[in-house]
């Protein structure tokens, strides 16, 4: 699986690709409504090629500043169609406090209630490296 998919405006920016079994997300800036419409049905699109076999979903938000409420809901429609689509973790390297906040509203609201703070990592070779281990000693 080799998809990529990237979108950004003046104010934002999203990456997404698959590494094995990791959905891979860069997130900047700050997401409004176009830029969040397009992280959902990217997303959904490249989650649907791990065709239900479990994976994890890991961003790098440094760098992220905050989504508008609008995109806020984006996000957690994202989320709950990545549970459907047999995502079974998330990390997050974040340093953003209002960024944090929203994830975590996010995650709650998606019925994900693993708190935020054990899935922040302080840099994607360690995040990736922890949701491998993850997923090889989890039992689905």
């Amino acid at each position: 699986m080799s998809q990529y998919y990237g979108k950004n405006d003046k104010y934002g920016r999203y990456e997404l690709s698959a590494e094995g079994p990791l959905l891979i997300a860069k997130v900047t800036g700050v997401l409004g409504t176009g830029l969040s419409k397009s992280y959902l049905k990217n997303l959904t699109e490249l989650a649907a090629q791990f065709q239900n076999k479990p994976w994890v979903y890991i961003a790098d938000c440094n760098g992220y500043q905050a989504s508008i409420p609008e995109a806020a809901e984006n996000l957690r429609r994202a989320y709950t169609e990545c549970l459907k689509l047999g995502c079974v973790g998330d990390a997050y390297c974040i340093d953003s406090a209002v960024g944090i906040n929203q994830l975590a509203q996010i995650r709650r609201q998606s019925q994900i209630n693993t708190d935020i703070h054990d899935r922040i990592f302080a840099d994607m070779d360690k995040a990736k490296a922890a949701m491998l281990k993850f997923l090889q000693d989890a039992v689905f």
